[in-house]
């Protein structure tokens, strides 16, 4: 029995579309009253709702800075040489990212510019669940660092210990975060939104995790900064009839394992190669570990999108806008102009795995067809523009009376008296 089903038309696609639609708004719980809960009582309530929704009880929320010293030296020393060469590459990616702005004279003499700030506090949330996800702690630190962020502050549920795990702790440590409180979900967001006693509020939030914690950022996103609103993990291999079939379904299952709502979608032209990938996909299913969240997730949510030609598939492709694109054909630098998504990995040699851990862009990408609008996170979420403007007498000699007019077409009198004093006081 095929593990994905085919479909051939627009109209079928159309209907997949919708059905993610639905999954995103279906999936973001009502937070309500958490968010109520948090902002009335504090840190009470941080307590009460730890204990209830993780049962856990809990003291003091801030990790103390000498179990913090602990974790980072009990970090094994493989693993710890693996995190520290990934953040070397993400750090030089991201900082390759920041912006210089820039300054110029008008012709009249007005100096206006264009300069860039970091944010002087980010909130940045870490999932706990069954494994500590340290590549979630690299992609929202490091570029908050790049971009001179002067307090970061981490979120992340406990354990049954009371404590988040240790490779959470040391790798914060080892990252040099030393404001870490144990407490997640929904809370967790309030906390950062509206403070507490013990947890100062933020400028934004960032990072991924449950339907309530995406949830509660975006209840929470008219007071402070989110990045996104992110829903299931994505990914689409677009490939031709040279693809691998065995590699491009071991693509499919790697997000499939996330989550039983992960979309994973084959494009193809080729008809001989969607019959395969099925094939690999039940072969590669049998001893896998994560087998029943994938399988669930591939016969839920997946499916082979056949169309006519190269071009047709890539139609359907920016339709989707997915969070990761797998380009397996041919010539995939051919196609990376025409089509649109997240993250975009070129050729049978490079799955998302690379970008997940180690090649430097961030993971944190835009999902349900966001990359229509926005794109990874980057150290632009942790920077906030703003504008300079210098007038001297020579400008207002020169302008003062375009504004003024300006002014008066659009019945602001005030504003043309602001100009006209400054004339009176040049003559």
């Amino acid at each position: 029995m095929a593990i994905l089903p085919i479909i051939t038309s627009e109209s079928r696609l159309n209907e997949g579309l919708e059905r993610r639609r639905e999954i995103l708004a279906d999936s973001l719980p009502s937070v309500s009253d958490i968010l109520a809960q948090v902002k009335e009582q504090g840190d009470r309530a941080l307590r009460q709702l730890t204990e209830k929704l993780d049962g856990v009880k809990v003291d003091d929320l801030l990790v103390p800075p000498q179990m913090l010293a602990a974790c980072e030296t009990s970090l094994p020393e493989r693993h710890k040489t693996a995190i520290l060469a990934a953040a070397d590459n993400i750090r030089r990616f991201h900082e390759r990212q920041l912006p210089s702005g820039f300054e110029f004279i008008q012709e009249d003499g007005m100096e206006v510019a264009w300069r860039w700030r970091p944010i002087q506090r980010a909130g940045l949330y870490i999932p706990g669940g069954r494994y500590p996800l340290l590549s979630s702690i690299l992609m929202t630190v490091i570029p908050a660092q790049a971009a001179g962020v002067n307090e970061i502050v981490v979120c992340t549920p406990p354990g049954p210990s009371g404590y988040p795990a240790d490779a959470i702790l040391g790798t914060c440590a080892l990252l040099g975060v030393r404001e870490i409180y144990r407490v997640g979900g929904a809370q967790a967001i309030a906390a950062l939104a509206y403070g507490t006693e013990s947890i100062r509020a933020v400028d934004k939030i960032a990072g991924p995790g449950s339907t309530y914690v995406t949830g509660a950022k975006e209840a929470v996103a008219s007071l402070v900064g989110i990045d996104m609103v992110a829903g299931p993990s994505e990914v689409v291999v677009l490939a031709d009839g040279s693809a691998n079939p065995r590699w491009v379904a071991s693509d499919l299952i790697s997000q499939a394992e996330h989550d039983i709502l992960a979309w994973s979608v084959l494009v193809t032209d080729n008809h001989d190669l969607a019959q395969e990938v099925n094939r690999h996909l039940g072969e590669l299913l049998q001893d896998l570990p994560t087998r029943p969240i994938a399988e669930a997730s591939l016969k839920g949510c997946g499916f082979i999108f056949l169309g006519e030609d190269m071009t047709a598939c890539a139609a359907a492709v920016n339709r989707i806008a997915p969070e990761h694109l797998c380009l397996q054909t041919a010539r995939p630098e051919q196609l990376l102009e025409q089509v649109r998504a997240g993250a975009v990995f070129i050729g049978g040699e490079t799955p998302v795995a690379w970008g997940d851990y180690w090649a430097g862009p961030n993971h944190t990408l835009p999902t349900a067809g966001q990359a229509r609008f926005r794109g990874p996170l980057s150290v632009y979420d942790f920077l906030v523009p703003y504008s300079v403007i210098k007038v001297g007498a020579r400008t207002t000699r020169a302008s003062g009376d375009k504004v003024k007019a300006l002014a008066e077409q659009e019945g602001l009198a005030g504003h043309a008296l602001s100009i006209a004093l400054r004339e009176e006081s040049d003559d």
